[in-house]
Formats: C-alpha cells, sequence, structure tokens
C-alpha cells in the first residue's frame, strides 16, 4: 500500500512477520532521494517495496540517502542490501549502530538480566533463540554515518532536523520538518500502540539500573515542545493530534504506575511475577517486552522513593519502602 503525504512523501507498508503485520517506511522524493528505514530483510518485503518504488516511478537504485529511526530489525533489516545495490549512504544514531554491530554477542548479558529480573531459565532460553531467529531477517551495517541529536539533513529546498529520543531504543532518533510541522516518529509515536522501551543492556552495568522508561517519557516532553501538527509513524496510521496522543500515552504510564504499585502490596515480588500479573499469558517471544515494562515503572518508582529493590540469591525482589 502507498500513501502520498505533500507533493513529494510517500509512505510503503511492508509486510513482516510479527503481529503488527507492516512496517512504514517513507521515500521522500527529492535530492537526495531519501529513503526512511527500510523494512525487514525477507524476500516478500523486498520485492514489495521494489514493486512501490517501481508504481512510482522509481527502482532502488533511485535511492540516494538511507535514514534509519533505530535499530531494531523491522526497520534497518535490508538497509545494508539497499544500500550495496544503490550506493546509497546509511545514516544512524550512533548508539544504535553499536547495538547492531554487537548484538551477537550481548546474548550472554541479556540472559543474565532476564535471569537477574526473574524469569525462568527455560523461558529465557526460549526468548533468547527468538531474539537470534529473528536476526536472520537483517544485515549487520558494514559502514554508516552517524546522526546526533539537532543534527540538519538537507534536501534541495527544505531541511530537517534529528531530534534523540532515547527509551524504546537507545539510540532512537525522530525527523523533524519544522515548515512542514511534521514529525517521523519511527517507533516513539504510534496511534493505536503504546510504545515498549526496552529493557536495553545498559553500557555500565554497575550499578545495574535500567533507565528505557525514563528516558521515554523524558524524550515524550521533548517532543510535546515541538511544533507539529502530523506524526508519520514506523507502523500504523498517521496522527493529527500529537498532542493529544501524547498526553493519552502519559496517562496511560500513570495508570500502570499505580497498578505496578497495587501489585507489590502485600509482599515482594520479582519483575518477572509483575510482568505476569500486567500481561497475563503473553507468549514467551513477548516475555522479554512485558519484563522491559514492569522494570521501566519498578525504577522510576524506586527513585522516586516508593519501592525498594533487594538482591536475594541472584535475584531482585521489589517491595514497598516504608
Amino acid at each position: 500500500m502507498i500513501q502520498k503525504f505533500f507533493d513529494n512523501i510517500y509512505k510503503i507498508e511492508l509486510p513482516i512477520p510479527f503481529p503488527m503485520k507492516t512496517t512504514n517506511v517513507f521515500l521522500i522524493d527529492e535530492r537526495p532521494r531519501t529513503l526512511v528505514d527500510t523494512g525487514i530483510k525477507t524476500d516478500a518485503s523486498f520485492e514489495e517495496l521494489q514493486k512501490a518504488l517501481e508504481h512510482l516511478g522509481f527502482s532502488i537504485s533511485s535511492i540516494e540517502r538511507i535514514l534509519i529511526t533505530h535499530g531494531h530489525i523491522d526497520h534497518y533489516g535490508q538497509a545494508q542490501k539497499i544500500s550495496s545495490l544503490s550506493g546509497a549512504p546509511i545514516y544512524i544514531h550512533p548508539k544504535d549502530y553499536g547495538k547492531i554491530r554487537s548484538i551477537i554477542h550481548s546474548f550472554g548479558s541479556l540472559k543474565s538480566i532476564l535471569l537477574r529480573n526473574g524469569v525462568p531459565e527455560t523461558l529465557v532460553n526460549q526468548a533468547i533463540r527468538f531474539i537470534e531467529s529473528a536476526q536472520k531477517m537483517a544485515d549487520s551495517l558494514s559502514e554508516a554515518f552517524f546522526l546526533e541529536d539537532g543534527d540538519s539533513i538537507p534536501f534541495a529546498s527544505m531541511t530537517w532536523k534529528t531530534i534523540h529520543c532515547p527509551g524504546h531504543s537507545s539510540g532512537l532518533v525522530c525527523f523533524h520538518w519544522p515548515e512542514g510541522k511534521t514529525l517521523f516518529t519511527g517507533d516513539h509515536l504510534l496511534k493505536d500502540i503504546t510504545p515498549n522501551p526496552v529493557l536495553n543492556i545498559p553500557d555500565n552495568p554497575s550499578p545495574l539500573r535500567y533507565p528505557g522508561l525514563k528516558e521515554y517519557l523524558s524524550s515524550l516532553q521533548k517532543v510535546e515542545g515541538l511544533e507539529i501538527n502530523l506524526l508519520l509513524p514506523g507502523h500504523g496510521e498517521e496522527v493529527h493530534d500529537p498532542q493529544g496522543l501524547i498526553r493519552k500515552i502519559l496517562t496511560h504510564h500513570q495508570e500502570r504506575m499505580n497498578q505496578v504499585l497495587s501489585l507489590l502490596s502485600p509482599g515482594e515480588k520479582t519483575p518477572y511475577e509483575i510482568a505476569m500479573d500486567l500481561f497475563p499469558g503473553v507468549p514467551p517471544f513477548e516475555i522479554f517486552l512485558g519484563v522491559s515494562e514492569a522494570v521501566g515503572h519498578l525504577e522510576i518508582l524506586r527513585e522516586a522513593g516508593r519501592v525498594r529493590v533487594k538482591e536475594k540469591g541472584t535475584k531482585d525482589f521489589y517491595s514497598l519502602e516504608g
């Protein structure tokens, strides 16, 4: 499916083998001709992209620049292939470039963190196997140029600005077109789904802290201060009421925070136990996401002095403070 915005922005929906079904990529028909995100590396995704480009009068070789919002496989998976075929340089935030390059080596750390947060080893191994398998649907990036917060992205008649919005991913960036009052959001803001601040493996593991949700909420406030009327997200439909969506997400997280507090009264629980209370029946491959959300809220509550964490054996247990 192709949808046009303004005179030169095209949304192309590409299939993915996950519950959301599709990823949005955007073709900007202005020199340098730019693709925002690339979709996953599967035959179906590549063929659909080729077909859409041909329908618009272009080809893979027409692409002159690739911008990656963040380093999750459904957003960068076929970037390397497209770059190799077109010669288009790839731009990404350095934090997510580093994570893409080191993902295979980080599975041991991820396993230790999941075990520490109470996930049974059988489920941890299932989750790791799923993530390992999913990595086959993405090529690592051999070379990329780095985008930092505030960097300009020039076109022939307009200039975008890079907005670093960590949370869902530590290196997620949005692209702001001030004159068009438009923001390309990746997974930072989605119309019908509350993005999950992923349990990122911290750069400095001592003491072990998980800043994902705190960073995400700060990033929301950062975007709230922009003059924007249109959000073009990485999944689903466009959003014409950005401020209303941000308020909705902030309210959701406040309600979830209260829910986590109620689940801790009385007694103490691991983040895994809280995640199972919040999301009963979640499939094994989504346990990582459920624990990420539980930990995010627990860490904010811990910093606020409302809960405490105690290590017992090799696991962390959270309880109400006082």
